[in-house]
């Protein structure tokens, strides 16, 4: 594998490709090629908006393949810099990207195609990039597809009375946009004006189980972490309301691995706490005595 060939578009999903590639190229020795594709006609409004406040007169095209290849390849070049890669080769063209990819990839004779999951344009329904799917099935070289971690990017609601607390669970998600509450009346307004993929309720304290309502009713995934109220009860009746999982805080240290069980489970349209069985039901057990599991649960 010694010539790489990673598609850039200036996404977080390219940055994962190009970590991916670029360790590959290090133990290999290889090259890495950078390929940025400009889609015919397709421009960013604020780009638009540039070429006329400016006056500018030239082929939209041809100003923004100068643009792309300063920006997003010349981005793409010193993130692969500083991977330690030695040999990078880089270039920019206009077409179909899918199709430029592969004839690319056919005229450089490249060993292996490394994409991320998703570009800027692909819409969030779909689990592969339109394009990737394209390359996969259209080309004779290899391909990986790199796929984005599940929390990158996440919004994530924190709530606990206890600081020491929402300062480690933010410590834990560094890769999520985090915003946190200690107290009900602030996390019931952050719930109701503003956007959340997941929140994480404390119980006891911040009244957890009205926000759990809340978070429901706002389509937001809630996430229950207790030590105060680590009960069989508390369990039943988190499951029972709506929440997706239930995390004790002597296992907070897990707390992204947990968020992904959720989503994971979400994604593929599966109950989530068989996943959590399969995690803490040993925990569980140990603390309630081999009893404390309802037999739906399985």
């Amino acid at each position: 594998m010694k010539q790489i060939l990673v598609p850039v578009d200036g996404s977080t999903h390219a940055l994962k490709a190009i970590s991916f590639a670029a360790e590959m190229a290090r133990q290999q020795g290889g090259t890495l090629h950078l390929l940025n594709v400009v889609k015919e006609g397709e421009f960013p409004r604020a780009f638009l908006d540039y070429l006329k406040s400016e006056g500018i007169k030239e082929s939209p095209q041809a100003v923004y393949l100068q643009f792309a290849e300063k920006e997003v390849v010349g981005a793409a070049r010193e993130e692969a810099k500083s991977k330690g890669v030695k040999n990078i080769e880089v270039e920019t063209v206009s077409g179909d990207p899918a199709e430029k990819i592969i004839e690319y990839a056919s005229h450089h004779d490249i060993d292996i195609i490394i994409m991320g999951s998703r570009g800027l344009s692909s819409e969030k329904s779909t689990s592969m990039g339109g394009v990737a799917t394209k390359v996969c099935y259209g080309t004779n070289r290899s391909c990986v597809i790199v796929r984005k971690d599940l929390l990158e990017d996440k919004k994530v609601l924190l709530v606990d009375d206890e600081p020491d607390v929402l300062e480690t669970l933010q410590d834990l998600l560094p890769m999520c946009e985090v915003a946190t509450a200690s107290n009900y009346a602030e996390a019931k307004e952050l719930l109701e004006g503003r956007e959340f993929d997941l929140a994480v309720l404390d119980i006891m304290g911040v009244d957890g189980y009205k926000l759990l309502d809340t978070a429901k009713e706002k389509q937001v995934i809630p996430i229950m972490l207790t030590a105060h109220a680590l009960s069989p009860e508390d369990l039943e009746k988190s499951r029972a309301r709506g929440a997706s999982s239930f995390i004790p805080k002597d296992r907070m240290e897990d707390i992204g691995l947990y968020l992904k069980d959720v989503l994971e489970s979400a994604e593929a349209g599966r109950n989530s706490w068989r996943r959590w069985l399969d995690r803490l039901g040993t925990y569980f057990e140990g603390k309630f005595g081999s009893e404390w599991k309802r037999p739906d649960f399985d």
